[in-house]
């Protein structure tokens, strides 16, 4: 009996720590990209925010931050570079993009 009662112990150990979430929670992200400022210029394609993604100069703009990303734009000193998840829009004349998620870089 003993013998049964041990193995239980350690069956009920093993599924214990298996089941365990050393995640963190935080989201694998796709790219990273570093956020240059506001685009001034005056023109029907321009302004957002300045985003290169992934080490590539483009034409990238977005227009909002996820709500909870922690990140003011009128406050934050640029360039500051970011790790993202984000998808294509039709804003900036095909240039912009849309922000999932987004993690600041330290």
């Amino acid at each position: 009996m003993k013998i049964g009662k041990i193995g239980l112990v350690i069956v009920l150990g093993l599924i214990f720590l298996t089941s365990c979430n050393s995640d963190d929670d935080e989201p694998e992200f796709e790219s990273t990209a570093l956020i240059s400022g506001f685009d001034m210029t005056l023109c029907t394609c321009c302004g957002g925010w300045i985003i290169d993604i992934d080490g590539e100069e483009s034409e990238n703009r977005f227009s909002e931050l996820p709500q909870n990303s922690g990140i003011n734009l009128e406050t934050v000193e640029f360039p500051i570079s970011v790790k993202l998840n984000w998808t294509k829009s039709n804003e900036y004349c095909g240039q912009g993009i849309t922000i999932e998620s987004l993690k600041l870089i330290e």
